[in-house]
């Protein structure tokens, strides 16, 4: 489907834009009692949206939300740190009973909270971990599809191979069959729907990193077709596939920071093992708590990235020495993720290689990278080779070979709660 052309409508001075309301929503000083988690710290600037998504309508107000996102906006910097919370996850109610948090926002409806399921959860939130929302969004599978469609698609960098079906009235065999590969792909409404859905074959761990991709994504899209100038018209269009408090006058606000944002300000963090545990509920069931790691690191998550990446984050070079196309691009987004500055980026002409393989520019073993590259690539220290090079900008060059597997075991992968920045190489135009 080609992009959607509205005409643009334009935008105020960045000297007359408000700032969101920044009251927290569901709470009031009387709903917080002793023993409630403290507030974490952010800057005062800061506005944190819930994000949410569940496999029903938005009228539907009896399910549960299986997507629970902060979003936590810092217009300074700026940046946009985004954090998923599992949908497991054990979280204490008000009224003392002990359940999974994707329950709150049905509970919060069904018990006439005032302000709804958004609202309520919120609360549950902000007792719990500290966290303050401000805003709430959510948008159903037709408002994501149209909006994916009206990019004209979305460039993701996947990286395990995924196979799944869906249901789907307007094939012929009454279904969608979707198949993802490792690399680049470009994928419109429906397949980026079922890539950020798919959950039977993969954790939901996995599946948090993927929607997470898929969001990356749309922010780039948005940014290279500049169409944020065209968000205020296109605001009206998605209305209808879009419950939120955030109303038309907010949009300007939105849109200067959006495009404000550059690669390198973009987080992305999920929580997950070791920062969480497995329980055994009483009922038998399987489900996930918290632990003394949790709530520091929903603080390191939704801070800022760090403005000093140059001296907290150690620069690496990769290059495709494989007979797999983007294989490149995938592996500077994982070191991203891990905690690396990929400095440069490319494919390498000649014969293929059949392993992996580290070069080592370091000429001191202190603070050296290598053996955390060698975790994350299953680099033997046959495959690693001392180049000491005290001109080099890098610490490291690594060069994948024809045994690199790019899927990562995201279950025990957080994020990268105190490593910053998303990849200097990126998928996007």
């Amino acid at each position: 489907m080609a992009p959607a052309t509205v005409a643009a409508t334009p935008l105020p001075n960045v000297e007359a834009i408000a700032t969101p309301v920044r009251v927290e929503l569901g709470v009031n000083a009387s709903q917080i009692a002793p023993g409630d988690a403290p507030l974490i710290d952010q800057s005062k600037d800061t506005v944190n949206i819930l994000v949410l998504g569940t496999d029903a309508s938005l009228t539907d107000h009896t399910a549960r939300t299986d997507t629970i996102m902060v979003a936590s906006i810092n217009p300074a910097v700026p940046s946009v740190s985004l954090l998923s919370i599992p949908r497991d996850l054990l979280v204490k109610f008000p009224d003392g009973h002990v359940d999974r948090v994707n329950t709150a926002y049905e509970l919060g409806y069904m018990g006439n909270y005032p302000g709804g399921g958004p609202a309520f959860l919120a609360l549950v939130l902000r007792k719990n971990y500290g966290i303050v929302v401000h805003h709430y969004a959510q948008i159903d599978f037709a408002g994501f599809i149209k909006a994916v469609d009206a990019l004209g698609g979305v460039d993701v960098l996947v990286e395990c191979e995924l196979h799944e079906s869906f249901p789907d009235k307007e094939s012929p065999h009454g279904r969608l069959d979707l198949d993802f590969y490792p690399g680049k792909m470009t994928l419109n409404g429906k397949a980026a729907l079922g890539y950020a859905r798919a959950r039977y074959s993969t954790t939901d761990f996995d599946r948090a990193r993927r929607q997470q991709k898929v969001i990356r994504g749309i922010l780039r899209k948005a940014r290279a077709g500049n169409l944020f100038q065209n968000a205020l018209s296109l605001y009206g269009e998605f209305r209808q596939n879009l419950e939120t408090d955030l109303g038309p006058t907010d949009l300007p606000w939105l849109i200067d920071v959006a495009q404000r944002l550059d690669n390198i300000s973009i987080k992305t963090n999920v929580i997950t093992w070791p920062i969480i545990t497995s329980v055994n509920r009483g009922d038998g069931a399987a489900v996930l708590g918290a632990t003394p790691k949790t709530i520091p690191f929903i603080t390191m998550a939704l801070a800022p990235p760090s403005t000093n990446q140059a001296n907290t984050r150690p620069a690496v070079e990769v290059y495709n020495a494989s007979s797999r196309s983007d294989m490149e691009l995938v592996a500077a987004e994982r070191l991203a993720s891990e905690g690396f500055q990929v400095t440069d980026a490319g494919v390498l002409d000649g014969p293929k290689s059949k392993q992996t393989q580290i070069f080592n520019f370091s000429t001191s073993p202190k603070n050296s990278p290598i053996a955390r590259l060698q975790s994350i690539f299953k680099v033997t220290n046959a495959a690693v080779f001392a180049q000491p090079d005290p001109s080099s900008t890098a610490k490291a060059r690594i060069v994948l070979g024809e045994n690199y597997s790019s899927c990562p075991n995201t279950a025990t992968i957080a994020g990268d709660a105190a490593l910053t920045v998303q990849p200097t190489v990126t998928a996007g135009p």
